[in-house]
């Protein structure tokens, strides 16, 4: 074999030994983040729904946990509704996006104060009433689809209701865009069918929470509501 030749057949076996070497360290790490996350769902669900953390775009507003008392945002004017500024940006890509392709999307609802929320379940709860309620029977009907005074996301600034609020939107282009594109702009949809017995709240299509790009993609990736994924960070000893 003449040197030129035995050079080169030297470089190609030094090359396949990198490349194999390159293999072997990825499916090593591959196989030990995949690890890592069984474990993290392990002892996710383990925890209880207590406790936020660091990262203010993951804050946990439900039934169990309300809204922090230090809780603070910069408000953004969007389609004469208030939100929280850390989506501006976001959310007006989301919006462009859409109209780009011929969906119109729109904000309903934004940012509510703690008194409107307040107003919005004690009308709900008079027009129960006028139906024959007793007031104790009127305010459990009414918390069945609003949530109590200081446990609505709304009151976070970071929550949206899109379009039509009510269960048709399900069936509009409009949603099945929000759905296929959301999270690569941010927003997910917080109450989601087959997970009413994590959230505590039935399935709401025009509702979306902005949790930022990185955390709303790794959600879709895992099919995590935001009480799975915020366990699941805390196990992994996230943000």
């Amino acid at each position: 074999m003449k040197r030129e030749e035995f050079s080169l057949a030297r470089g190609f076996v030094a090359f396949g030994v990198a490349v194999a070497l390159v293999c072997d360290a990825v499916s090593g790490w591959n196989q030990r983040q995949f690890l890592r996350e069984e474990a993290a769902f392990a002892n996710a669900a383990l925890e209880q729904d207590s406790g936020q953390l660091e990262e203010p775009l993951l804050v946990l507003v439900n039934g169990e946990n309300a809204v922090p008392e230090s809780w603070w945002f910069l408000p953004y004017l969007v389609d004469d509704e208030v939100v929280d500024r850390r989506m501006a940006e976001d959310l007006s890509a989301l919006l462009e996006a859409a109209e780009s392709q011929g969906v119109w999307l729109w904000v309903a609802s934004g940012y509510r104060s703690r008194r409107r929320q307040e107003d919005i379940l004690e009308s709900a709860v008079q027009e129960r009433m006028a139906q024959g309620l007793t007031r104790e029977q009127a305010r459990a009907k009414a918390l069945e689809t609003i949530a109590r005074p200081g446990h609505s996301e709304h009151e976070t600034g970071l929550a949206l209701d899109f379009n039509d609020v009510s269960q048709g939107f399900q069936e509009t282009e409009a949603y099945q865009w929000l759905r296929e594109h959301g999270a690569a702009y941010g927003f997910i949809q917080r109450y989601q069918s087959g997970k009413e017995a994590v959230t505590g709240v039935k399935a709401e299509p025009w509702h979306f929470r902005y949790v930022g790009r990185e955390h709303a993609l790794e959600m879709e990736r895992l099919g995590l509501c935001l009480e799975e994924y915020v366990r699941w960070q805390r196990a992994l000893g996230g943000p």
